[in-house]
């Protein structure tokens, strides 16, 4: 008979655990390895859930713990992230199981899951809806056939450009940043918090710091992130203090150019005629719950605060 646990992470065995994420999950070996920092462990009390059979790790539900505004109050939510089992181990019952445990861990919830966990997520009465897109702009649509694709891992040149310009991650320089921020969110019903303690964790304990860059447009901040991922060399465009305008765009595509860039990417809500017949303009799915039937139709009817570096889009 098989001996079936859910246990917190914390009361796993740390060389065993990440084991299991470097087996399960294709993070960069620096995300794997700052676990804690991925899922926000020193926040509060939230963690993510290990499904455990037989003493294996079969099973994994991951959380980034935040605050909401809504409706003027400030509450406790979490994006679900991470969502596993084992293949010799699905279609048995498990994902159910697991996902019931896992939404007893905070009553809000929000996640952008592919369309077998969403499935999974429905039978417990969760929203979801494919407004927001992620969104990718080239430099040059050559760049999509591989044969015009060059192998360039030359390190980044990190050169201004007209009033795009690189300022320093520093206190006064993020004190601007969730100025504006906070500015930006009081005109909206519901709204994530992101305070110092959440700009301090996201951007200045981050395992790969050293590629975000922050940069100031006119009267916008923008931070980026630089990867590379299938050969291509991606700007993601993981934060703006305003919606990514034709301006922006422009301008960072004139960056990428000028820096060796394959493309830029970043998430809207603005819809495009060309996205029907762009496979790579992909609508996701953003599901959510809450037993708070108030809370539930603000997030379906309100909520559209949402960026790359929110969740954990930026470096799946």
């Amino acid at each position: 008979m098989e001996k079936i646990h859910i246990k917190k992470i914390s009361e796993i065995d740390k060389e065993k655990l990440v084991k299991f994420y470097q087996e399960s999950f294709r993070f960069e070996k620096s995300v794997i390895n700052n676990y804690d920092w991925r899922y926000r462990t020193n926040f509060n009390e939230f963690e993510p859930l290990a499904l455990l059979i037989n003493d294996e790790i079969c099973g994994h539900a991951g959380l980034i713990p935040i605050k909401i505004n809504i409706n003027e109050r400030q509450e406790n939510a979490v994006w679900f992230t991470d969502f596993y089992v084992s293949p010799k181990h699905r279609s048995k019952g498990y994902g159910k199981l697991l996902t019931k445990k896992w939404m007893e861990v905070c009553p809000i919830q929000l996640t952008f899951c592919n369309d077998k966990s969403l499935k999974i997520f429905k039978k417990f009465k969760w929203l979801n809806n494919n407004k927001i897109i992620r969104r990718i702009e080239f430099n040059n649509y050559l760049k999509i056939i591989p044969v015009f694709r060059k192998i360039n891992k030359q390190q980044i040149i990190i050169s201004e450009i007209e009033d795009l310009k690189i300022i320093e991650l520093n206190n006064s320089n993020l004190n601007k940043i969730i100025d504006l921020n906070n500015k930006e969110s009081s005109f909206k019903l519901m709204s994530i918090v992101r305070d110092e303690s959440w700009f301090k964790w996201r951007l200045i304990e981050c395992p790969y710091k050293k590629n975000i860059n922050i940069f100031k447009f006119k009267e916008h901040f923008i931070i980026t992130h630089i990867k590379i991922k299938n050969n291509f060399k991606i700007l993601n465009i993981i934060y703006s203090s305003s919606p990514v305008n034709k301006k922006i765009r422009n301008i960072f595509l004139k960056y990428s150019k000028k820096n060796n860039i394959d493309y830029i990417a970043y998430l809207t809500n603005e819809k495009k005629f060309s996205d029907s017949f762009m496979p790579w303009q992909k609508k996701l799915n953003f599901a959510f719950y809450s037993d708070n039937s108030t809370i539930l139709n603000t997030i379906k009817e309100k909520f559209d605060d949402v960026q790359l570096i929110d969740s954990d889009i930026d470096y799946l």
